[in-house]
């Protein structure tokens, strides 16, 4: 054949080769498009970057939601929290909504006298009361559980500004009950108050609920007990509804059901106690009861006790109570009565 020929030939070849070469590229870059990008060598830097890195937003832990109710150890509960100041000298017995607070806080006032402060959550009762005046030593507590409302009769000026500077809800009642003797009928529909008021949501309070805690199976056993706020003595006797609570001798019986008052949990806070530069009508000192800081607690679940120490370290911080290792004590789950034992 001619060299121009075979040149020819060569020309052609050449140029189908390279056509075919051209489509099959491009074929092959579809078909990786339509399904998935070509897989490759990996890399050092590839492979060592662990699938946990921090930076990888999809592998981020989310926090972990409440199991139970922060007040109660129970199932959550989405009701506001609001607390009652409550009466307790002989003029005011028999009190009525008692055995339907989730914690009870016993605190000294003036001449040694005690009053409560009653928290409600779970229940709010239809009555409650008698009501009586708030103290400094509510504005100092109560904003530990957040936002709370506080159900009062009244306060002084200075009194009053305290509560008006924390983070609690101030709710000033006097509806009166008139088969009672003034001042100690002062009576509040908690129920309406609990829909009507717009007061904060259980948060978590330091508090740790357990059923079960090898720490309480080995614990001294303590059936019965009492302990001093103020010059009232207040009794404790555990049995199968949990402990009866007793008040100089006498039982805390419902007026209008009852039902006497009864908790799952006990809790001796030992308190520092000052004069807070107030006066009731008849010129005796007012009381402070300290809750922020330490000091030592006993606590009292299921017939036994463990004791240990309270802290907080501010009004906002939540209340702790811990073991000489540090360690968290747990309340059994249900009600709890704390006294501030001065």
């Amino acid at each position: 054949m001619p060299r121009s020929g075979w040149s020819r030939t060569y020309t052609i070849a050449a140029a189908l080769i390279g056509l075919l070469m051209v489509v099959g590229i491009g074929a092959t870059s579809v078909l990786w498009a339509n399904d998935a990008e070509p897989p490759r060598s990996p890399t050092v830097a590839q492979t060592s970057i662990p699938h946990s890195s921090p930076k990888s937003t999809w592998t981020t832990a989310k926090p972990k939601a409440m199991q139970t109710d922060p007040l109660t150890g129970g199932t959550i509960n989405n009701n506001p929290v609001i607390a009652v100041k409550v009466e307790n000298i002989t003029a005011a017995r028999p009190q009525v909504g008692l055995h339907a607070a989730d914690i009870v806080f016993v605190q000294e006032v003036e001449g040694g006298q005690t009053r409560l402060i009653s928290i409600y959550h779970t229940r709010f009762p239809k009555r409650v009361g008698p009501v009586r005046s708030a103290r400094t030593t509510d504005a100092l507590l109560l904003p530990v559980f957040g936002k709370p409302g506080l159900v009062y009769s009244g306060a002084n000026r200075r009194v009053q500004r305290k509560i008006d500077s924390v983070s609690v809800v101030p709710i000033l009642r006097t509806t009166r009950d008139s088969r009672r003797r003034a001042p100690h009928n002062v009576f509040v529909d908690l129920q309406r108050i609990g829909e009507t008021t717009n007061v904060g949501k259980a948060k978590p309070i330091g508090w740790t609920f357990r059923a079960e805690d090898g720490r309480w199976a080995d614990a001294a056993t303590a059936k019965t007990f009492k302990t001093r706020v103020g010059h009232d003595t207040f009794a404790f006797e555990h049995g199968a509804g949990g402990y009866l609570v007793r008040w100089n001798g006498r039982q805390y019986a419902d007026g209008d059901s009852g039902r006497l008052a009864r908790t799952d949990n006990v809790v001796i806070m030992q308190v520092r106690n000052r004069p807070d530069g107030n006066r009731d009508v008849n010129g005796v000192p007012s009381v402070r009861s300290g809750t922020v800081g330490q000091g030592r607690v006993t606590i009292y679940r299921d017939g036994k006790k463990l004791s240990g120490s309270w802290k907080r370290v501010k009004l906002s911080a939540p209340l702790r109570f811990v073991d000489k290792f540090g360690k968290e004590i747990s309340l059994t789950p249900g009600k709890t009565w704390l006294t501030l034992s001065g």
